[in-house]
């Protein structure tokens, strides 16, 4: 069966000779907009203090919700090129906030971590990124938030592929090794599943790492 144009695209049409979008109906052009709101709104949490640029947002929040990594694998986790990673991760080094030790596992990488002052700054970050998801979802009941999150799943799998899903089983993989050899590291005895509930951070909920997009 041939595919019909869109209802914005059929709008579009009727009016001229011209193809033109119905922007305010134009799926692709509303959730840019949403997302270039969203990201303005965080950039205000990273930017002004401690003074981190987006990339180096990234990789703080990658560690604070996933580390210790090994350097190579913070890749898996977010928009980032190995170059922009590498970059900001010596950015993040030479303010302090993230250490970095030798891996027993892979010798040319190393297993990166944020430091303790930087793990108590991310939690005020949470905190105001909470605020954000708040001012959001105050308008929406339980059901609409439930069907808000369906929606974008099924949105975000029109753009994904083998590539993604293997991404997926990577993190997996990654988010199990780290664990594993920050409990054997921090306290041998300790039931690795109990340190999983406990979580990453103080504040009362962890943010979700955004998924790479």
């Amino acid at each position: 069966m041939k595919k019909q144009p869109s209802p914005a695209a059929r709008k579009a049409k009727s009016q001229s000779d011209h193809l033109r979008l119905d922007l305010p109906n134009y799926v692709p052009y509303r959730i840019s907009i949403v997302a270039a709101l969203v990201r303005r709104s965080l950039s205000d949490i990273y930017r002004h203090h401690p003074g981190l640029t987006e990339p180096e947002w990234k990789v703080m929040t990658t560690l604070a919700h996933y580390g210790p990594l090994l350097s190579g694998d913070i890749g898996l986790y977010v928009t980032l090129d190995r170059a922009a990673v590498s970059r900001s991760l010596a950015r993040l080094i030479e303010k302090g906030l993230a250490s970095r030790t030798e891996s027993k596992r892979d010798q040319r990488m190393f297993l990166v971590d944020l430091t303790p002052e930087a793990a108590e700054m991310y939690d005020d970050m949470a905190r105001h990124a909470l605020e954000i998801e708040s001012r959001i979802l105050e308008t929406l009941e339980p059901d609409d938030i439930r069907q808000l999150l369906l929606l974008l799943d099924k949105v975000e799998s029109c753009f994904r592929g083998y590539v993604d899903r293997r991404r997926t089983s990577l993190i997996s993989t990654a988010r199990e090794f780290s664990e594993s050899h920050a409990d054997r590291r921090t306290n041998p005895g300790e039931d690795p599943s109990k340190r999983r509930r406990n979580g990453r951070t103080s504040a009362s909920r962890k943010t979700s790492i955004p998924r790479k997009a």
